[in-house]
């Protein structure tokens, strides 16, 4: 008791300590507001910097496939039947003429066969008619097949 007296008189003499204490408070208040605002702001600035990273690799994503798109184009009109008889003709070749092609007759040459990517369709038959009841059985079913001799165990075990 003694002690909290000392205490309470060392305060009521020395009135800065209360002041001291207000402002220590509001110090650290505003650390704490400073330091969770600069958390937010860390945050944010990550976040719009990789939003504005994804935005210009989208941009980027886009070029390239109008690119891809010129590029196929231009692929295309290079193979057009027309500009390949310009391009054979500029060449030196002429076109062959019935009865001028030779063809050779390879010994032992197989021709290839089909490519066949899957098997035939196979007819479809009835899985469900083929599986034994027990499969077949709902759980209601079940549950009911399973209680009902023990509920009636139980009604004759009764006097």
């Amino acid at each position: 008791m003694d002690r909290v007296h000392r205490i309470t008189q060392a305060y009521s003499q020395a009135p800065w300590r209360k002041q001291m204490q207000a402002v220590g408070l509001f110090l650290l208040v505003l650390v704490f507001v400073a330091l969770i605002a600069g958390i937010y702001l860390s945050v944010t600035a990550r976040a719009a910097t990789t939003g504005r990273q994804v935005l210009l690799m989208q941009d980027d994503i886009e070029r390239m496939k109008r690119e891809n798109a010129d590029l196929v184009t231009q692929l295309a009109d290079l193979k057009a039947s027309t500009r390949m008889k310009d391009r054979a003709t500029a060449l030196g070749f002429e076109p062959v003429q019935k009865g001028q092609a030779t063809y050779l007759v390879v010994p032992g040459y197989v021709r290839p066969e089909g490519v066949t990517l899957a098997p035939p369709p196979a007819p479809v038959t009835a899985v469900a008619a083929s599986l034994p009841p027990d499969f077949t059985q709902s759980l209601v079913e079940w549950v009911q097949q399973q209680a009902l001799p023990a509920a009636l165990d139980l009604l004759e075990a009764r006097p």
